[in-house]
């Protein structure tokens, strides 16, 4: 199961210069096997083309509820699935976060027996979320050329992850 911290990763994208990410192929170069893919972010004005898009390629997208600090929203329905994935026996989650805040979810993941990967740039990985995970994938090494979306003939891009 790939878990995406959608705002975290948009940050860290952004701060490497890097824009029109195909979520599905940056999905297959983390795990190959993921037995599903979530994609946890606020609800943004300008962003239905970018969910649309994700839905199509069978993301499951969960928005934040919260009405006043809406990223802690995104953080907390992401900690509470991660945990309820784990209880429910899933071997192995990939989540895409750098955030320290998800700390406690992953030792409590790890703690029912499933191996917690996380996925992140350097520069923008906690160190007490390294400590937790099982592993770690920096994406400073993921090959962009090919995780780029490419434009088909008549097709516009979905709004920039």
């Amino acid at each position: 199961m790939i878990l995406v911290d959608g705002s975290n990763l948009y940050f860290a994208l952004k701060a490497h210069g890097l824009e029109n990410i195909h979520m599905d192929r940056l999905a297959r170069w983390l795990d190959p096997n993921a037995r599903g893919k979530r994609f946890y972010t606020a609800p943004f004005k300008g962003h239905s083309g970018f969910v649309e898009a994700l839905k199509h390629m069978g993301w499951e997208v969960r928005f934040s509820r919260l009405k006043v600090d809406r990223e802690k929203g995104v953080d907390v329905s992401l900690a509470v699935d991660m945990v309820l994935l784990a209880g429910r026996g899933e071997p192995r989650i990939t989540l895409v976060s750098g955030d320290t805040d998800l700390v406690p979810a992953v030792e409590a993941a790890r703690s029912l027996g499933t191996r917690v990967v996380v996925a992140q740039f350097q520069d923008a990985l906690g160190m007490d979320l390294v400590k937790a995970a099982d592993d770690v994938v920096l994406l400073d090494g993921a090959p962009w050329d090919k995780l780029r979306w490419r434009k088909a003939a008549g097709h516009a891009l979905p709004a920039a992850v």
